[in-house]
């Protein structure tokens, strides 16, 4: 058997080496073959599997979105430019703490602390930090070396006063995929989590094609989106200016694969748009609001356009610079879009 196809060097070549890895950790978080280092995506050893965890959870391998869509939603991909939506709101943390350490509205925080407290939710996957750096001969291990001290680590929160301080920090994207992968595949915690629309959508790929080494994506009671145009963290060695190239190729601004979606308040200061697609996140949102977690107001239809609109022109950079990529309007690398919505936004680009 050829070394091209194994999973991780069939990932390798469709991915990492094309520019459209996003760092979500999906792959390197779940095997011990791959590992993150400086911006990337490394490979430690050669792993035999033809058919890995690492390339089928990746947002960047072919990414059937009807299918996923069905999966969630139990309906086909919408045409809307945000998405399946049942409400849109404004919202804020009804704690001022809470929103002056998330710096807007605080509604993330504020969601999951109250689903935590209330018992909904065991435990929300989460990122920390490492504070044990490595001298010597331990750094010639690079999977040793790359956890320097600083570096996010992944952890679990249980405790309702240690979200708002994870959930709102720089860091808090980094490893969430990586504590969702440590668990043991006998788990049964109902998991909160926050994610960017990339670690989304790797999340969601596990629902058609659940493995059996792992834990069951199923467990993940309500899963939280934050709005991303770029990765929000850095890496240790990476810079702002030569990082995130891979963003230019993302489809997804809002998470629409997620059970609720939380983005800026679109010009009200303090305020989170709030988008919930599903039953679970509805239940979320109600408990939240019933609990006096959170202030709610409908979202404004000028507020809505904006969001739609946002959307909608970063889906149109996406196709266009994944057209770009492989040279033909039909070959979108990852992006498996139903025919109809792919000629819509080829039309407006």
């Amino acid at each position: 058997m050829e070394t091209q196809d194994y999973a991780s060097f069939r990932l390798r070549a469709d991915v990492i080496d094309r520019g459209l890895c996003p760092l979500c950790g999906g792959c390197a978080a779940g095997c011990p073959y791959l590992g993150q280092q400086r911006g990337r995506i490394v490979q430690l050893d050669c792993c035999t599997l033809v058919e890995g965890s690492c390339y089928r959870n990746c947002p960047r391998t072919l990414t059937d979105l009807d299918a996923l869509s069905r999966a969630v939603f139990g309906e086909p991909f919408s045409a809307d430019d945000i998405g399946i939506v049942k409400n849109a709101y404004v919202a804020q943390a009804t704690d001022p703490e809470t929103r002056s350490a998330a710096g807007g509205g605080g509604a993330t925080a504020a969601l999951l602390r109250a689903a935590l407290a209330a018992g909904a939710i065991d435990a929300v996957a989460g990122t920390g930090v490492d504070g044990e750096g490595h001298e010597g001969l331990l750094l010639r291990n690079l999977a040793v070396s790359s956890k320097v001290a600083g570096m996010p680590a992944p952890l679990l929160l249980t405790d309702p006063a240690t979200v708002v301080s994870h959930v709102t920090a720089p860091h808090r994207f980094a490893r969430v995929l990586a504590a969702f992968n440590g668990l043991p595949k006998e788990s049964t915690s109902r998991l909160g989590m926050v994610c960017l629309p990339c670690q989304t959508a790797s999340l969601r790929k596990r629902l058609p094609n659940p493995a059996e080494s792992r834990v069951d994506a199923r467990n993940v009671r309500l899963l939280v989106a934050e709005s991303c145009a770029t990765k929000r963290w850095l890496e240790p060695g990476e810079v702002r200016q030569s990082a995130n190239k891979a963003c230019s190729y993302c489809w997804d601004l809002t998470g629409e694969l997620a059970d609720i979606s939380v983005g800026s308040g679109r010009g009200q200061q303090d305020w989170n748009t709030v988008l919930v697609r599903t039953a679970a996140g509805q239940e979320a949102f109600e408990a939240a609001r019933k609990a006096g977690a959170i202030e709610v107001k409908p979202l404004p239809p000028e507020s809505l356009a904006q969001e739609k609109k946002a959307s909608h022109d970063k889906k149109v950079r996406a196709v266009r610079n994944l057209t770009a990529l492989t040279g033909s309007k039909t070959d979108l690398a990852y992006l498996g879009l139903p025919g109809r919505i792919v000629d819509a936004l080829q039309g407006d680009s």
